[in-house]
């Protein structure tokens, strides 16, 4: 064998630097990019991947050391996915080794070796067809599941499909020899399956978006597909994925929360069957393994996934779509702060692929990039199938009498609704009672001992939770600070969903009242009945959070309204007039999307505000516009790029003192054109018992703030005070407080 001298190696450890080692000659096979190694690493060993195989090493001979053991003899990385994790180590500044540990399986993150795939499939028996022909299959998962293996066999990947516990259901059926398990070698020949049946006919709009994204399927580019809600964007996603599935070739889908998941599969599945794999954070270690041995064996599948999803390999890779492209979901925020929508864009360019970003309210950042000519711009205008926009109404409540939360003119709105033998949708991103609880004889406010945060009510559960570091309490422990006593004499001040319900419950006593929110949905298969009872016409009432305003079909609902739009519109952060806009239009796009036309009813103590103007009108690309300039004059995102350098501490004063030492030494270093603002606390200064403090460095090339966060790096590891803190890097920092 003709081995390579050295090999240099992303060693798995938070250094920013690669490590040469050298080929022993003794190994067994021939050492490949894209191979585990273990390797002498410290005082100890370490797994890593061979990011380059080479003759000749930089470094003394004496200080190069031999690989312990070549661990793979085919590579778990790919080429493309190497290459990405090298420009996101660059981006992001952040270690290449962790990066590449990532994009594996946590099966194959150590030692282990990683075993060839073997295919489980569940095939229905000759007594199982029996059984479900006659009709003799009793309780409807059971139905189900044999309704499914007479068409086709179960997989793993298809038991995640079901909104029960599936595995369990097939167990039974087994036991009764309904259905029969089978192992075989997963083959990687093409086994393409396209129910055309199920696609409807494009409209002029959607077709021409088609035909402009297809026009060039090797070659990149990026288009962003501004459709308004319900004007079929999904129904382009699914045409253009079914002509990349015909070539034999791979699509990835990303969506921005596990919560939308259940609902796109089914629509995916319809279409594509088996070919359809699912990736997110909630699937155990062993599904996650078998979905990244199936994309990597470059068989013909449709990967529908949440952030994580974008490193997956997918050798034949020939379309990306970014669905709901706007959503702050795709930026990670711990570990390598990555945004999984601009990953996406990079994988697309390096692979030469064109890549979709599609949504109602897309970011400042896509729309300017469309401006300067980066990105193609392809608009859907209208609703499909003949839906008309709802109309906006934005209620002034100045003065009026609320009661919980609700003004008059919101009630009688909802009661003709309701009488209309429509639905009603209220919405409130606040979940439990109330958000604020104070001690009705002295004053004294709940607040959470670890974060600056009140504690949240959750009535029914008798509890005062944190919902920034999760503390759980009896409303009836007590408490060091407050000397009344236990709160049974307590008052509950704002408004959260709970609350609302009990409203409801109150004022509506004789309609169907459904909650939704990450209190109500926490179990497997509860959102997916939820939604089921909404469009079965089984719900009168629905209040729910963040969770009901995007990616949901409710075809009666034809009343959207929006409880307290002043929380979101005056948040402390620079894109909260952009965030509160896409929320709105995304929540109001739940109205009227079948022949019924909805309506939107805003509550809000300051109408005049200019984004009620935009809103109102449909305008939202003008409203894009007039965002744009704004941020140009005040020197803000898109106009300009930003990292934030963060620390946090158990005492107060360390974070301060350590980034004002960083401040002191980078200042003189900065490229021309580059700002420092800082050291300042976090705008929630005390968060999970650490104190937080920030640095905002932009600028307005790319270029320049990477040199400047190189010299920052440069300068940290010398600071005396830099191993009291945990700091971190925020390139593209979405939540900038």
């Amino acid at each position: 064998m003709n081995l390579p001298r050295f090999l240099g190696v992303a060693v798995f450890a938070p250094l920013r630097q690669g490590f040469d080692y050298s080929c022993p000659a003794d190994l067994s096979a021939i050492p490949q990019v894209g191979c585990r190694v273990l390797v002498p690493f410290s005082r100890g060993r370490r797994v890593g991947v061979i990011t380059v195989v080479k003759q000749h090493s930089e470094h003394p001979l004496n200080k190069i050391k031999p690989i312990i053991e070549l661990i793979d003899s085919v590579p778990l990385i790919t080429a493309d996915q190497l290459r990405l994790a090298e420009w996101a180590a660059r981006y992001y500044h952040y270690p290449l080794g962790e990066i590449v540990q990532a994009l594996l399986p946590q099966t194959a993150r150590g030692l282990a070796a990683f075993a060839h795939a073997v295919k489980q499939e569940w095939f229905i028996t000759a007594a199982g067809r029996d059984v479900w022909v006659s009709g003799g299959a009793r309780g409807a998962r059971q139905i189900a599941v044999l309704k499914h293996a007479a068409d086709e066999p179960i997989t793993p990947a298809t038991l995640l499909l079901f909104a029960f516990d599936a595995r369990r259901v097939v167990r039974e059926l087994v036991a009764k020899a309904w259905l029969e398990l089978r192992f075989s070698e997963v083959s990687v020949e093409p086994s393409i399956w396209i129910n055309h049946d199920n696609f409807l006919t494009l409209n002029p709009a959607q077709a021409t978006a088609f035909l402009s994204i297809s026009a060039a399927p090797d070659r990149y580019r990026t288009h962003l597909l501004h459709g308004v809600t319900g004007s079929g964007k999904t129904e382009v996603y699914l045409h253009l994925v079914r002509s990349i599935l015909e070539r034999g070739a791979q699509a990835l889908v990303l969506i921005p929360e596990i919560g939308l998941t259940e609902q796109i599969v089914a629509r995916f599945t319809a279409r594509f069957g088996s070919q359809v794999a699912v990736a997110h954070s909630k699937l155990s270690n062993r599904a996650r393994a078998l979905v990244w041995q199936r994309c990597n064996q470059g068989q013909p599948t449709v990967l529908l996934g949440t952030r994580s999803a974008v490193w997956t390999p997918l050798p034949k890779l020939k379309l990306i779509v970014v669905d709901e492209e706007h959503d702050a979901s795709y930026k990670q925020q711990e570990g390598l702060r990555y945004s999984a929508r601009d990953v996406a864009v990079v994988r697309a360019r390096l692979a030469n692929i064109p890549i979709v970003l599609g949504s109602a309210t897309p970011s400042f950042e896509s729309m300017a990039n469309c401006v300067r000519d980066k990105y193609s711009y392809i608009e859907l205008p209208v609703r499909a199938g003949g839906a008309v926009p709802p109309s906006f109404q934005v209620l002034d409540i100045r003065g009026l009498p609320l009661t919980g939360g609700l003004s008059e003119p919101l009630r009688h709105a909802i009661t003709s609704c309701v009488v209309r033998g429509e639905q009603a949708l209220l919405f409130l991103n606040r979940r439990g009672y109330a958000p604020v609880v104070l001690c009705h004889r002295c004053g004294w406010i709940a607040n959470c001992e670890r974060c600056d945060a009140r504690l949240v009510l959750h009535q029914a559960a008798g509890r005062l939770r944190c919902h920034h570091c999760g503390t759980d309490r009896s409303m009836h422990a007590p408490f060091p600070q407050h000397t009344c006593g236990d709160l049974s004499d307590y008052v509950a001040l704002g408004v959260g969903t709970e609350q609302i319900e009990e409203v409801f419950t109150e004022i509506f006593p004789t309609y169907r009242i459904l909650r939704i929110d990450s209190d109500t949905t926490a179990r497997k298969g509860e959102m997916a009945a939820a939604f089921a009872k909404i469009n079965a016409g089984e719900i009168d009432l629905l209040v729910g959070t963040q969770m009901v305003a995007k990616g949901h079909d409710f075809n009666r609902v034809t009343l959207v309204g929006i409880i307290d739009a002043d929380g979101r519109l005056f948040a402390n952060d620079f894109r909260a007039e952009e965030r509160f806009a896409q929320l709105v239009l995304q929540v109001a796009g739940r109205a009227g999307r079948a022949a019924l036309r909805g309506q939107v009813l805003i509550q809000t103590h300051f109408p005049d505000h200019p984004v009620f103007a935009f809103l109102s009108a449909g305008r939202y690309a003008e409203f894009v516009k007039y965002g744009l300039r704004e941020r140009e004059s005040a020197g803000l995102p898109p106009s300009r790029v930003l990292a934030l350098l963060r620390a946090e501490a158990t005492g107060r004063a360390l974070p301060l003192e350590f980034l004002t030492a960083v401040v002191a030494r980078l200042r003189p270093q900065l490229p021309r054109g580059v700002t420092l603002d800082g050291p300042i606390p976090a705008a929630m200064e005390k968060r999970v018992g650490k104190f937080r403090a920030n640095v905002l460095i932009s600028a307005r090339e790319p270029k320049s703030l990477s040199v400047s966060l190189e010299r920052a790096l440069e300068i940290i590891p010398h600071l005396p005070g830099a191993a009291k803190v945990k700091w971190s890097l925020d390139v593209d920092a979405q939540d900038t407080f």
